[in-house]
């Protein structure tokens, strides 16, 4: 028990030290505006840990990838997607049935807190759901797809304080190979992961 609380404080005390240097070299950038623009509710040393953590404490690498996302974020306008509404960012107003599409093929939402408070998210990906079918039938292009799950990502990390993690439970009950293999939808599929990655670092939990 004394090697494993030694071994952890010298854990926790290497990661205050590059968080430490990271808000420094963030600081010498002229960035730490945009971070207090962007990061909500989050302390900005949490944000850091986040980053750190999913790049191994290396902080060259994390700078470059912090740099990245704020200006991606504010390339974006991530801010007027965080509070826009779900029929705003699927065009409901102009194409409501496209947007009442995308939500019968796609269920999903917020189910709630697990009892350590991290938010449940459902998602149902049904057999017919995928890119292609949303372009060619519903008229909500690979781009509206992308920032809709922009906004997901955004409007979850709202429901936590942009605090902590959370986790997803994917329905993929009677989904088939056959259906999403369009390479429409794989280059969906891809620009999430990616975007997930580079943007909303260390935030899965767990996945069921």
């Amino acid at each position: 028990r004394s090697l494993y609380n030694s071994l952890e404080a010298a854990a926790k005390e290497k990661e205050e030290a590059a968080t430490k240097e990271l808000y420094k070299l963030l600081g010498e950038k002229g960035m730490i505006d945009l971070l207090n623009k962007h990061r909500g509710e989050e302390p900005a040393d949490e944000l850091l840990q986040r980053f750190l953590r999913s790049r191994n404490l290396k902080v060259p690498v994390t700078l470059k990838m912090i740099v990245e996302d704020l200006q991606w974020r504010e390339e974006k306008d991530v801010l007027k997607i965080r509070n826009s509404t779900a029929s705003e960012m699927l065009k409901g107003e102009s194409n409501p049935a496209g947007r009442d599409l995308h939500h019968k093929l796609f269920p999903h939402g917020m189910l709630g807190y697990d009892k350590q408070g991290r938010a449940i998210v459902y998602k149902w990906w049904s057999k017919p759901f995928n890119a292609s079918t949303m372009e060619k039938e519903g008229g909500i292009t690979l781009q509206d797809l992308i920032n809709y799950n922009i906004w997901t990502m955004e409007r979850t990390a709202a429901a936590n304080k942009h605090k902590g993690q959370w986790v997803y439970i994917i329905d993929l009950q009677g989904l088939a190979m056959s259906n999403i293999a369009s390479s429409r939808h794989v280059s969906y599929c891809r620009a999430l992961a990616d975007a997930d990655a580079a943007h909303f670092p260390e935030r899965l939990r767990r996945v069921f």
